[in-house]
């Protein structure tokens, strides 16, 4: 029996929402620069978080190879990859952005960067660190064997209008998240209460909220985008009657 025909504009969709989660939910990247020197690229493993319009997110040691080369040449990529235990890593989603990196200069860039990355407490206020952002221009999206997709910046990326009342609120967010207790939260995105670390949220944008246990990170999609606190605490209080239910 031969298959349905697959939909354009379903496949397209998917794809989409698989990168911005994956952006969402990295904690790592692998991070390629050019040697002014030489012309050759260098990559490295970089701690990974997202900005409010899902831009990444760095903190890196300006005497390091790789911070020299972006200050001489800002010109960057960075492939982020999916998790997983079990399975063939190349049929597992992964995407590359290619962009600029410069130093990121909004006051609320450090505090989301170390709620993704506690243990980046230690070294984050040394003199020769400093926050840096990836300017996305290009996007190359892989779902796995036969899901390959090129996406652009607009796809992926959350619209900078609601940035600054999110930003303003996202303390008192985070708490109030906290304040619904491991269970339920644990109950929210599929996994059960009681492990060795309890659920925290890590993360929030217009589009949802990033939760972590530990090393295990996950995300609460919501089915429309929030443009203020009022609406954003609508979107997941709706959100939590959804996976109760």
């Amino acid at each position: 029996m031969a298959k349905p025909p697959v939909d354009p504009e379903t496949v397209h969709a998917e794809a989409v929402a698989d990168a911005k989660r994956l952006m969402r939910l990295a904690r790592t990247g692998a991070l390629a620069t050019l040697d002014p020197a030489v012309g050759a690229p260098l990559t490295t493993l970089v701690g990974v978080a997202s900005d409010f319009d899902g831009a990444p997110l760095f903190l890196m040691s300006t005497l390091a190879r790789h911070t020299r080369h972006l200050a001489a040449d800002p010109r960057a990529s960075l492939l982020l990859t999916e998790e997983r235990e079990r399975g063939d890593p190349l049929n597992h989603p992964r995407i590359s952005l290619n962009g600029r990196v410069d130093k990121a200069s909004s006051p609320h860039v450090r505090a989301r960067y170390l709620q993704r990355n506690p243990k980046a407490k230690l070294y984050a206020d040394f003199t020769d660190f400093a926050f840096f952002r990836l300017t996305v221009e290009a996007v190359h999206f892989n779902g796995g064997f036969g899901r390959a997709d090129l996406l652009t910046p607009a796809d992926i990326l959350i619209g900078r209008g609601t940035e600054t009342a999110l930003a303003e609120a996202e303390s008192r967010l985070i708490d109030w998240v906290g304040a619904f207790g491991d269970e339920a939260l644990a109950r929210l995105v599929g996994h059960e209460a009681g492990g060795r670390q309890a659920w925290r949220a890590v993360g929030l944008d217009a589009e949802g909220l990033d939760l972590a246990a530990g090393g295990r990170p996950a995300r609460v999609q919501f089915a429309a985008a929030a443009s203020d606190e009022a609406e954003w605490r609508a979107h997941f209080v709706r959100a939590s009657g959804a996976r109760a239910g």
